[in-house]
């Protein structure tokens, strides 16, 4: 091994360990997470290489099954695409080593005191155990109807007991059981035009707004791209927080002040840093003095 090389593995050491040490003195935590998050689960990206929005069936997949327009005017169309490229992948996927990090950083050392905001709506977070997760682009977990909007969970349309269906939905595009209605069905996610659902939006706003100075804005797999969401790391930095980015490549965040990157895979990256801070709150370094209970409005 070369010096260079030593010399950049002992600054990538000594870069965890600056990273965990600000974790650990941190009040609160809040994570920003999108679409690189849930890539080691088998999910693509939207935007990188191989991505659901390039090549020429991405783009006509967006033009059609990403925008309102497209549901509207071909809904079978739309939804035997959307079950073909899109939720059939997320059906078939497991959390990752990054999502299971991130929950039982939760767990173990901040509990109400993190958050978790997604841009993702594939359900990893929750299904790892996160518990304060905001869904701002929606979740194919449930079904809204193109005519009304009615809601539908999930597990109310198909049956809790029929776990077959959330690995195998037909091609053929479902109905709205609303009485009267009968409308086709479309998974509750935002798509292009749509606003952000204020249910999820609203709570993950003022999760940004609690941080303080000395607290942490954990960014995870987002391209920083897509507004309004990505706008929440500069509020977070403007507040004073610290921003740590895990990512495959560096994105405008790199601008931001109280800035750190971490390179690689989230799904290796994040237990190293979350193994690091629960060691040292066990150690009891570092501890906030106030007991992290519950969220403080």
């Amino acid at each position: 091994m070369s010096d260079d090389q030593k010399q950049e593995e002992i600054a990538s050491e000594e870069t965890m360990e600056h990273i965990a040490q600000l974790i650990n003195k941190a009040r609160r935590v809040v994570v920003f997470s999108g679409a690189g998050m849930s890539a080691e689960s088998g999910i693509d990206t939207f935007r990188g290489g191989g991505g659901l929005w390039t090549g020429l069936m991405g783009k006509l997949f967006l033009a059609y099954g990403g925008t309102p327009f497209g549901w509207n005017i071909t809904p079978q169309i739309c939804w035997g695409q959307y079950i073909k490229r899109f939720y059939g992948p997320i059906a078939k996927a497991d959390p990752n080593n990054g999502h299971f990090a991130l929950a039982k950083l939760e767990q173990e050392v901040f509990g109400d005191y993190m958050e978790v905001i997604t841009q993702n709506v594939d359900g990893l977070h929750q299904r790892a155990g996160s518990t304060h997760v905001y869904e701002v682009h929606g979740t194919v977990m449930r079904h809204c109807c193109i005519a009304e909007r009615h809601i539908f969970d999930f597990d109310e349309y198909w049956g809790e007991e029929n776990d077959e269906k959330k690995m195998d939905l037909p091609d053929k595009s479902p109905k709205c059981k609303h009485p009267g209605c009968n409308s086709t069905l479309r998974p509750d996610c935002v798509l292009f035009t749509e606003a952000l659902p204020m249910d999820q939006w609203e709570p993950s706003f003022h999760a940004v707004d609690r941080m303080r100075k000395g607290d942490v804005m954990i960014c995870v797999g987002t391209s920083a791209k897509v507004y309004p969401a990505a706008s929440l790391p500069g509020r977070a930095a403007r507040r004073g927080a610290h921003l740590i980015e895990f990512n495959l490549e560096e994105t405008d965040y790199n601008q931001l002040p109280n800035y750190i990157f971490v390179k690689g895979p989230s799904g290796q990256t994040l237990p190293t840093i979350v193994d690091r801070v629960i060691e040292l709150r066990n150690a009891n370094q570092s501890i906030p003095s106030e007991n992290i209970s519950q969220i403080v409005e």
